[in-house]
């Protein structure tokens, strides 16, 4: 068992690290160490023949910059150096090219590095003594250099708060580390909501509210310095207009590089697909034991109640056969180490399932043979070789897992139906299993390639894969796509907008506190979302159909002729960043200079997709070549 939970975390951490975004603005590099005579930049891919170079401009002061028109997702890696080879687009992988440079030409380069790359910093190499391969870290640039040199780069106020969100003041009894999961520290908290509108403080120093702490989560609590915790309050409150309830989680959200976006449209689209009950999130500057921690996010900690999972509570270790029939919350999760339930899936591995059981607690026989029997009946069903068969709706809601489906596949989460997956079944034989509430989206946007989730994944998802052959649950979620698609992304436009204005200032003041996590530019992460979220939503289009997406807002984006056959025009009141062609499985396979009036086509009859990159997002057309 434990190996397999190993190999799972090791795949996760595999997938993150071989995939890095470059922001679309400035880089900087500091040549002072290296001493090239021209710096120059090269990123590419390993999955196919695609590495690109790029000359950097001479600032002065050994300062080198570039300036990136747009936001280019899921490179390799990346390597500043000194080359003779001129700019332009190379058919070699990216470690072919790395390794061309330094063992065939004996040209110098920096190390090949997946860091985060962020807007407006600086790469700053470490000096090396064989003069090759130099390391090196990103830093904000209006902090490098000569303290008595001004930058023009915008600065934010941290005090080292930016004092624009709520702040969160948690102290433990003795000022105590938190070290464990497993076992609460006394403390107290309060939170000062500044006049924020909308917000009331709650405590204060001098009367804090008397409260538990412990950490929780499994990678994010072991793999990063800003952890999350766990928080439990003597009494019932509502913090910041959340709902009221005595549990809560500070979530850290230190892993997620696209301006803390990943869980609020993850919660954004659960709303929009109006799911039972999403958790609700709030943005705070936490203060631990008076150390400045950076930005949080107050969340909901998913429990059975009427605020939340709100199905009936079951007692710990029932044993009445009609109480044992629920309530239930369930997590299909993917460590073996909780207290759990254990089936094996109907497919040619036998693979384990872990269902870990948050309510009740405690199981009695009668409450373990109850759920044990009734999640088998249902693993049978979805694994029944009769695709025309109904009899796992008996077990299952598909409604709602059409809704939760569709909010986990926009976000490409492809650990979606593999851990952090929480179900719930009310009392009652005749009750489903209803899937919800939605959690965890931190592998969101690392692989959006034009595939299924349940398709080629790295872990071990669990029945979303069955389910999908099913010509029921096929249409259900076309029908439901239909219905939801034409509103979709002005919905979530004004969600994420709002927040992202929220947090702008936050979020700079966090990446002081945390620049190996930060997110130094939100806005343009949220730009780079927007991007991959519009290719995604149009390759969905291409799956479930595009009923009513024309009566979504306003276009930015005209192309014509179309169909057309040896060229077409843009127009668009946009700046145009970039123009690719790509086939109908988003693999791209023209790219036109955005200097250009006509774009000359050289593809064959067809139909493809034509991105146009814009300073206000992406917009995909569907292009008919005849």
């Amino acid at each position: 068992m434990k190996k397999i939970v190993l190999l799972g975390v090791v795949l996760m951490v595999w997938t993150a690290v071989l995939a890095v975004n470059i922001p679309k603005g400035t880089i900087y590099y500091d040549n002072s160490i290296t001493q090239f005579e021209t710096v120059r930049f090269a990123y590419g891919y390993n999955d196919r023949e695609e590495t690109y170079l790029v000359t950097m401009k001479d600032e002065g002061n050994h300062v080198w910059s570039y300036q990136i028109p747009a936001s280019i997702m899921d490179v390799y890696r990346y390597i500043f150096l000194e080359t003779a080879l001129q700019d332009g687009k190379y058919a070699q992988n990216f470690t072919s090219f790395k390794d061309m440079i330094a063992l065939d030409r004996s040209e110098i380069r920096t190390a090949t590095t997946d860091k985060t790359i962020h807007e407006n910093y600086i790469f700053v190499p470490v000096d090396n003594a064989d003069k090759n391969w130099y390391q090196g870290n990103w830093s904000p640039y209006a902090e490098w250099g000569n303290d008595e040199e001004e930058s023009t780069l915008p600065t934010t106020n941290c005090k080292p708060h930016s004092a624009t969100v709520p702040v969160f003041y948690l102290d433990t009894e003795g000022g105590a580390e938190i070290v464990s999961k497993e076992e609460y520290l006394s403390g107290n908290l309060y939170i000062d909501a500044l006049n924020n509108p909308g917000y009331s403080s709650v405590g204060s120093a001098t009367s804090p509210v008397v409260t538990e702490v412990k950490g929780r989560g499994n990678w994010t609590w072991r793999g990063f310095d800003k952890k999350p915790y766990r928080i439990k309050m003597e009494k019932k409150a509502s913090l910041l207009n959340m709902t009221t309830d005595k549990s809560y989680t500070l979530l850290a959200h230190a892993d997620d590089n696209y301006g803390f976006l990943r869980n609020t449209a993850g919660f954004a689209l659960s709303r929009y697909f109006d799911l039972r009950y999403t958790p609700t999130q709030e943005p705070v500057e936490l203060f631990l034991n008076g150390e400045y921690r950076g930005l949080y996010f107050l969340t909901d900690h998913i429990k059975v109640s009427t605020n939340r999972v709100k199905i009936t509570e079951q007692d710990d270790l029932e044993t009445d056969p009609t109480n044992v029939t629920g309530g239930w919350l369930l997590e299909i999760d993917n460590y073996s180490d909780d207290p759990h339930i254990t089936i094996y899936k109907k497919n040619r591995y036998n693979e384990p399932m872990w269902f870990t059981y948050k309510s009740p607690e405690e199981l009695s026989p009668a409450q373990e043979t109850y759920i044990t029997d009734f999640l088998n009946k249902a693993n049978n069903a979805i694994y029944s070789e009769d695709k025309s068969s109904t009899t796992w709706e008996q077990y299952v809601d598909m409604d709602t897992l059409v809704n939760y489906y569709l909010v986990y596949e926009i976000m490409g989460n492809r650990e979606g139906f593999h851990g952090s997956c929480y179900i719930h079944k009310d009392r009652g034989d005749d009750k489903k299993l209803i899937f919800g509430p939605v959690w965890d989206f931190g592998n969101s946007l690392w692989n959006m390639d034009h595939t299924f989730i349940y398709e080629d994944y790295p872990y071990g998802i669990k029945w979303i894969d069955e389910i999908a052959k099913f010509p029921r649950f096929q249409a259900a979620v076309r029908a439901r796509w239909a219905e939801k698609r034409a509103g979709l992304m002005a919905y979530l436009r004004a969600e994420v907008d709002a927040f992202i204005d929220q947090i702008n200032q936050a979020s700079q003041c966090d990446c002081k506190r945390w620049p190996e996590y930060g997110n130094a530019d939100v806005l343009s992460r949220k730009a780079a979302f927007y991007a991959l979220i519009e290719d995604r939503l149009a390759w969905l289009d291409t799956q479930f159909g595009t009923v009513g997406v024309e009566e979504q807002t306003p276009t930015l984006v005209s192309v014509y002729p179309n169909p057309a056959q040896n060229w077409i025009k843009v127009t668009t009141t946009a700046t145009v960043m970039q123009v690719e062609l790509a086939d109908l499985s988003g693999k791209t396979i023209q790219t036109f200079a955005t200097s250009q009036d006509v774009y000359p086509l050289t593809v064959a009859p067809g139909t493809y997709l034509l991105k146009v990159y814009t300073n206000q997002g992406v917009e995909v057309k569907k292009l008919v070549v005849y």
